[in-house]
């Protein structure tokens, strides 16, 4: 359901925005007081991830929304968007960080880092795994690209606070500039980190192809249904995390519109029930082979074949007694159910039958001619 999707990225992002506001305002102060370049790059991050919790409830919102004219595959996109801004961010810091760490390098300040700043880079390590694991948990249950996303950026912040505390007690230590050094490091993994959100996102935005062991798997359970003789193709893509599936299927020729309607109906709900991942699927029905298409088009319309006929049978006496005509495209030839009534059946003759038979051999286009009789 999309409104309880909604509510689910909603809570568990306020969650993390809670958690952020606190940590944020313990890393930053205590890297001021502390001396601490590492923690406070790590604060910096940590306030980089409050903003893209807001930028994650703003947009989870929006892709909540039901599919409308002007989507009529609904809104999950703005996932999409919302995960390339999320890794511009990242980068963006990981840069901004990067510089002011390598400044103090080349300017070393000649105070020095505070022991404690130890216990609020500990206290980060503790607060991002807390928050990852939480986030990841609901992710995964309502295959979320963005949840992950955020994740991903929880996951990212415990391991550039671990460089923090190496860093931070390396300095405090009397090792000279590993403060800085940290701080580095913590900016290389924060690029990496958002390099591969852009990366996932840009290949969504491109309809790339689900996982190709997935796709294998679905079109297995296709071929495994029942009425299914083959699947000509299977296409997927992806959009804010929820599969998207087009398969054309191969089926009897002889079956009517609404059996093979119930078959698309039938894989429709098993394929959705089996793989929570796909969100929408479409099958269309093909009663020949690919090669069988250039063929098929070469016959005429079922308006023209018709009139053919019509013109065939008119001089035929009781050609107004035909009640049906069922016309079956078969590669390069039509077959042909005719429908009388059943008083004809029991002409032992059955002229009528043979007279519509014989009328239409003249059409090369046209194959076997079945008599039906109805009451």
């Amino acid at each position: 359901m999309p409104d309880q999707r909604s509510q689910t990225i909603k809570k568990v992002t306020i969650v993390g925005v809670m958690v952020n506001i606190l940590l944020a305002t313990a890393q930053i102060t205590s890297g001021l007081l502390a001396h601490s370049q590492a923690l406070l790059a790590d604060g910096l991050h940590t306030l980089a991830d409050l903003f893209s919790d807001f930028v994650v409830l703003i947009t989870a919102q929006q892709a909540a929304k039901a599919a409308d004219a002007d989507h009529p595959y609904g809104h999950g996109r703005f996932e999409t968007l919302a995960s390339i801004f999320l890794g511009l961010l990242l980068i963006g810091v990981a840069l901004g960080m990067g510089y002011r760490s390598i400044q103090s390098m080349i300017e070393p300040s000649s105070q020095q880092t505070e022991a404690y700043a130890l216990l609020f880079a500990l206290l980060a390590i503790f607060s991002k795994e807390f928050l990852y694991r939480y986030t990841i948990h609901f992710a995964l249950k309502i295959k979320s690209t963005l949840l992950e996303s955020n994740a991903l950026h929880h996951r990212s912040d415990v391991f550039s606070s671990i460089v923090v505390v190496i860093g931070v007690a390396a300095q405090v230590m009397g090792m000279q500039n590993m403060d800085a050094l940290a701080a580095i490091v913590v900016s290389v993994m924060i690029a990496l980190m958002g390099t591969h959100l852009l990366k996932k996102a840009f290949a969504e935005l491109i309809d790339t192809s689900l996982d190709q062991e997935l796709v294998a798997s679905i079109k297995q359970v296709i071929l495994d249904m029942d009425g299914v003789m083959a699947v000509h193709s299977l296409r997927s893509r992806s959009m804010g995390g929820r599969g998207f599936i087009d398969t054309e299927i191969r089926v009897n020729p002889r079956l009517s519109v609404s059996e093979a309607h119930y078959i698309s109906l039938n894989i429709e709900q098993i394929v959705k029930k089996q793989f929570d991942e796909i969100s929408d699927i479409t099958v269309h029905i093909d009663p020949v082979a690919d090669s069988d298409h250039h063929e098929i088009q070469q016959l005429p319309s079922r308006a023209q074949l018709l009139f053919n006929l019509y013109s065939a049978w008119e001089t035929l006496d009781d050609s107004d007694q035909i009640r049906n005509i069922h016309l079956h495209y078969l590669t390069d030839q039509v077959e042909i159910d005719v429908i009388l009534p059943l008083d004809h059946g029991c002409d032992r003759h059955n002229s009528l039958a043979r007279q519509i038979q014989q009328s239409v051999q003249h059409l090369d286009y046209v194959g076997k001619v079945n008599i039906y009789y109805a009451p």
